[in-house]
């Protein structure tokens, strides 16, 4: 009986492995928007085998590509892109101060009704990088400084200093930064606040002698940064200076106001320039 059933099990299995042989050697074909994609059906308990990679060519395009920057975003979306199937997806966040922008170029047919759909694989991503200014000065905002750290920041910094009416120049903030050097060891023996705008402040370095110094502190100035990294757009961006006094030392530092606004206007800039060069349409949000 054994015998039976065990010859009845190798003939099932020499039936399918015929069958299955016999499969690969007819392989079918099923239609699609870029040609003839080859398959073959097998017998039950198997799957079904795509020999696409058999091919010289695939049938349709698939990457995942990723660019540095918007010129490059600009030309590939031109080269591989159809204006009807592909989709460009930005993703902004002010307050992080981030932007992602995803081309799906093979996304559904822009008509709502009978539109294609499409396999959406085909991509390009571009995440601008910040501009060092710019990632610099919000890096330092609101973080208290010495008299003298604060002079060797603006120093370093004075080229961001932008020169717009009712604020001070680049050459003001560095007289300020001079005076901030030159009497950062001696004491802060009073404070007055001047009518435009200013505070001036009065240094003494020997309490029993008459040897004040004082120097002019602006309250407000305005820098001009580039938002993104190879930028060619300087963007006003105002910043209050603060200060703290405490035995007879003063500590200073700066509050941005507002970088999201300038962080907004400067991904509308990208964005047009992206609309313009590529002429596909923007979506504000995620492709998935």
């Amino acid at each position: 009986m054994n015998e039976v059933l065990n010859d009845g099990k190798i003939a099932n299995e020499n039936s399918t492995a015929i069958a299955m042989g016999a499969a690969l050697f007819d392989p079918k074909s099923a239609e699609s928007k870029y040609g003839e994609i080859p398959f073959v059906v097998v017998p039950d308990g198997y799957h079904v085998e795509d020999l696409e990679r058999m091919l010289a060519n695939p049938v349709r395009k698939r990457a995942a590509v990723v660019v540095s920057d918007s010129d490059s975003f600009i030309a590939y979306c031109k080269k591989h892109a159809l204006k009807d199937d592909a989709t460009i997806y930005a993703a902004i966040e002010p307050e992080q101060q981030t932007l992602s922008i995803v081309a799906v170029l093979d996304d559904h047919d822009a008509i709502l009704v009978g539109g294609t759909p499409h396999w959406r694989d085909h991509t390009c991503t571009f995440q601008p990088k910040r501009a060092v200014e710019w990632t610099r000065w919000n890096g330092k905002n609101k973080q208290q400084m010495t008299q003298a750290d604060f002079a060797t920041w603006l120093e370093d910094n004075l080229s961001d200093i932008a020169s717009v009416p009712g604020m001070p120049s680049g050459q003001d903030m560095l007289q300020m930064a001079l005076g901030f050097e030159a009497n950062s060891d001696k004491r802060v023996k009073s404070r007055i606040n001047l009518q435009n705008g200013s505070v001036r402040f009065e240094f003494v370095e020997d309490e029993t002698k008459d040897t004040r110094t004082s120097m002019e502190v602006f309250q407000r100035f305005s820098l001009g940064l580039p938002v993104f990294d190879g930028s060619t757009s300087a963007y006003q961006l105002d910043a209050r200076l603060k200060y703290r006094k405490k035995e007879g030392k003063v500590n200073f530092w700066f509050e941005l106001i507002r970088p999201d606004r300038v962080f907004k206007s400067a991904v509308a800039e990208e964005l047009a320039k992206i609309g313009e060069g590529t002429s596909l349409m923007i979506v504000n949000g995620k492709p998935w």
